[in-house]
């Protein structure tokens, strides 16, 4: 029998053992299951509301008021949808490797809520001809936010652009319906992920995110194409490599080539940029995107998270045994970048003083132009330190991995973890180390993707390599 494991909030020392990884995982499995028994918790307490609930203040712990018209239960955010059914099949497929009796309900109770949950988006996408929005109306009705922050339905037809929710959404009800063994919801999963692929690659892709934060303006700027969708889409590839899906693997190793040749500063690419720097956007000529101020945005954040994504591929193209030989080069050659991309940065990116990572640096002055920290890019460097560590043998490389994992990980467990608040995490923090009341990018608190997701994988990978 498995017995579950209590969180004690164990920091990692400078040079952290095998003891202390495992230490950590045990943590790391504690933070996963109470995370997304709170998620199930929220969604049984309401049999008339078919959808995630994280509509809480993690800094009080108290739910958001109901006529909220951002925050309340009418404001249903595709992206957090999409990823919590993708959360809620990582963490049930986790749990039945356990067999004791509370791992195995809290699995089947996952996937009893995956199933009306997935329902909904499927009922929602139908109701607007293909397509899912960052705001919509239970009824599915999508809306967004005038000049004014006041709701106003919009109108979706099958013209329109793949989005961010379509992204998350498609992601995410393939591996719901993959947890369901519903091969009808699946076909249509695939299919509708290949549409947001096509549109991706046809640059008609757009963002459909609203602006809830001040300070990390989100408007559409012709001529810039950013790299997030393409980063994103990497999980999308990883969940189909895992089955051997040749398609998925051809299409990842194509999208890791493409972020490295436009958004990777690599072999002196540009020779007043440091080596493994990466920019949030391009141009149309495929050069770093300046704004009107000649700067060159990166968020460090994303460009980590690009890291942990793109070794989560290549775990999966290894696994599944269906990747070609020439497509195995390819692919070491690939993860050759992924070092100095990492400690590149997380050298742009770490406030060590307050501990956690600046939304914005500039790439030009060296300068960080916004230093909110948001929680989710912790564990997601996490991840992408811990994968590297695993994937290098080299003595120099593993060290300055177990460096940045210990520096992430400290700063999360000691600033952003509430062990009061089902062991949730405070959303963003000021460079003072205050609790910031910026949204990051929604309202709802994270349903498991970001954080649970992530340390699952780190959970594999510490297992595969210490036991």
């Amino acid at each position: 029998m498995e017995e579950t494991p209590s969180y004690t909030g164990h920091l990692l020392p400078p040079e952290p053992s095998t003891t202390d990884l495992r230490l950590a995982c045990t943590d790391y499995s504690a933070i996963c299951r109470a995370n997304i028994a709170a998620v199930a918790d929220r969604f049984e307490q309401r049999e008339d509301y078919p959808f995630i609930d994280t509509k809480l203040d993690l800094k009080t712990g108290r739910d958001f008021r109901a006529d909220d018209p951002i925050r309340g239960r009418d404001a249903i955010y595709g992206w957090i949808q999409g990823r919590g059914l993708e959360a809620l099949a990582g963490h049930a497929t986790w749990l039945t490797q356990y067999d004791d009796l509370e791992s195995q309900a809290l699995a089947a109770r996952l996937r009893a809520i995956a199933e009306p949950v997935l329902v909904s988006l499927r009922r929602m996408r139908a109701k607007n001809d293909g397509h899912l929005y960052f705001f919509m109306r239970p009824d599915g009705t999508p809306f967004a936010l005038d000049d004014d922050g006041q709701p106003q339905n919009i109108p979706l037809d099958d013209n329109d652009a793949s989005n961010f929710s379509d992204l998350f959404c498609a992601k995410g009800m393939i591996a719901g319906a993959r947890l369901l063994a519903d091969e009808a919801a699946e076909r249509e999963a695939i299919d509708y992920a290949q549409r947001v692929s096509a549109d991706l690659w046809a640059r008609r892709f757009v963002s459909d995110q609203q602006p809830l934060d001040p300070t990390n303006p989100i408007a559409h700027v012709p001529g810039r194409f950013d790299h997030g969708p393409y980063m994103i889409s990497l999980g999308t590839c990883a969940l189909n490599a895992a089955i051997g899906d040749t398609q998925a693997i051809e299409e990842g190793l194509r999208l890791i080539d493409y972020e490295l040749a436009y958004y990777a500063n690599r072999n002196g690419r540009i020779s007043d940029f440091s080596d493994g720097d990466f920019w949030e956007s391009i141009d149309d000529k495929g050069a770093p995107y300046r704004d009107g101020e000649g700067r060159v945005l990166c968020d460090p954040g994303h460009s980590l998270e690009f890291v942990g994504l793109a070794l989560k591929f290549t775990r999966a193209m290894r696994a599944s045994g269906a990747g070609r030989p020439s497509q195995l080069r390819i692919l070491e050659q690939h993860l050759t970048h992924m070092p100095a991309i990492l400690r590149q940065n997380f050298a742009n990116g770490f406030l060590p003083g307050p501990g956690g990572i600046c939304k914005a640096f500039d790439l030009v002055t060296r300068q960080h132009l916004n230093t909110d920290m948001p929680w989710w890019s912790l564990p997601e460097t996490i991840r992408a330190a811990a994968l590297c560590w695993r994937e290098s043998a080299d003595a120099e490389t593993q060290q300055a991995c177990l460096q940045i994992w210990t520096a992430c990980h400290n700063a999360f467990f000691t600033h952003f973890i509430r062990p009061e608040v089902h062991l949730m995490s405070i959303q963003t923090r000021c460079e003072d180390g205050s609790v910031s009341d910026s949204i990051p990018a929604t309202a709802d608190a994270d349903p498991g993707y970001h954080t649970g997701l992530s340390l699952l994988d780190v959970i594999a990978a510490v297992n595969e390599s210490v036991g």
